[in-house]
């Protein structure tokens, strides 16, 4: 992950803590800007949507606090794709979980350490261009995904997952949070089943950025070299479903099927809850290798063609 190749705001009105974020951020290679105000912030970004990768909104701010700013991100084109990392010193349960279904990437609880500010960022760009990817391949595969009906693929690594979700979400009914939705769960498959990197460990190697690097060791490892994820999909005029199946050892599924409040400030472990968040109906068979999701399939239209 190249961090000076991105552009964090900042947004927060207390001046002290702005000043702590931006070093801290300036000195892990990122390029930062930053506001007093969430209402001039929201100017800027508006007038500059393709200029920001990450946005860091301080929640309590005059004028415009944060999840206003983040309700107005969500609503714009461009901007509604930006990850948001929420600051404040208030983590309740049901306000945490309002804003991440308001589109928050993660919540940043005051006063912070900021290696963990940091490294929140990280996960966040690691996300943004996972995202990116697969809403890339969207568009790229559009001609092969107007053929498909019924099939079966096999991948192994993180990139084909990220090209698969494209070509499997492009008959949503909402393409873009589908995409982004099903990726989480196609990636998952080979980072938690394949390679078998579980809760704790990815939690480690996320604070340490180390994360792709320990992925990339694994795809070789005899244990893992040869494991695949199946995935089967079946369209239908009014729903797409799509069984994943990984060659893990399983885990304890149940467990992240919601926002748990005792994981609100870790750097991961709300890939699934944040997919049905997004629409995606989830369930789990076989000790969890086995993911069944399912979405409302988009009306067919003769525009929907693709070109000669």
């Amino acid at each position: 992950m190249m961090s000076n190749s991105l552009k964090v705001m900042a947004v927060d009105d207390d001046v002290i803590n702005l000043e702590i974020l931006n070093k801290n951020l300036k000195d892990a290679g990122f390029e930062c800007i930053s506001f007093e105000d969430g209402d001039v912030a929201w100017g800027y970004m508006n007038s500059n949507p393709e200029e920001i990768d990450i946005v860091l909104l301080d929640k309590m701010m005059p004028r415009m606090n944060g999840m206003e700013v983040l309700k107005r991100m969500k609503s714009h084109k461009v901007l509604r794709n930006v990850p948001v990392i929420i600051q404040t010193g208030d983590i309740g349960v049901q306000e945490t979980k309002q804003g991440l279904a308001a589109g928050a990437y993660y919540y940043l609880e005051k006063p912070f350490d900021p290696s963990v500010m940091v490294s929140l960022v990280h996960a966040a760009a690691r996300d943004h261009v996972h995202h990116d990817d697969v809403r890339t391949s969207m568009k790229q595969e559009k001609a092969v995904a107007h053929l498909l009906l019924e099939g079966q693929f096999k991948y192994k690594t993180i990139e084909d997952a990220k090209r698969l979700a494209g070509v499997l979400s492009y008959y949503s009914s909402n393409p873009d949070e589908t995409s982004v939705a099903l990726s989480e769960i196609l990636i998952n498959a080979v980072e938690h089943g394949n390679l078998g990197i579980n809760y704790e460990e990815k939690n480690t190697l996320l604070s340490k950025n180390k994360l792709e690097e320990e992925v990339q060791l694994r795809y070789d490892l005899p244990a893992y070299k040869d494991r695949r994820v199946t995935v089967n999909y079946h369209r239908t005029p009014e729903r797409i479903t799509i069984t994943i199946d990984d060659e893990g050892e399983g885990f304890e599924w149940d467990q992240f099927m919601d926002f748990d409040p005792l994981r609100l400030t870790d750097l991961n472990g709300r890939g699934i809850a944040t997919a049905k968040l997004m629409g995606l109906n989830i369930s789990y068979e076989n000790n969890g290798t086995r993911a069944i999701c399912s979405y409302a399939a988009k009306a067919e239209e003769s525009d929907d063609m693709p070109a000669n």
